[in-house]
């Protein structure tokens, strides 16, 4: 597992490492290394989980739209439902949002 260059994970919710552990087994599996690119860093919008330590972005540049699907799959069946993981163009985005 890497921390993309200027990424900043410290400070992240102890609620986030149940992710970390899941996703960095999962692109093991497709053969890739896990890169979290962005964590308490970066401009969101207004609320984001990610201001409260509440939610990482994962790099997927390196997989197809079909793979993508599979691992989003593999990751919502692994955290279960207090966790949401959302497809984006850039990256995948995870967060803990319990209901």
């Amino acid at each position: 597992m890497k921390i993309k260059n200027g990424a900043n994970i410290q400070g992240i919710s102890y609620k986030m490492r149940k992710v970390l552990v899941h996703a960095n087994k999962v692109w093991e599996d497709y053969g890739q290394e896990l890169v979290i690119t962005c964590g308490m860093d970066g401009e969101h919008s207004a609320g984001s989980l990610h201001y409260y330590g509440l939610a990482v972005d994962l790099r997927t540049n390196y997989f197809d739209n079909s793979v993508l699907e599979q691992i989003k799959h593999e990751l919502v069946l692994a955290l279960g439902d207090d966790y949401d993981v959302f497809l984006h163009k850039t990256h995948m985005h995870v967060e803990y949002d319990p209901k």
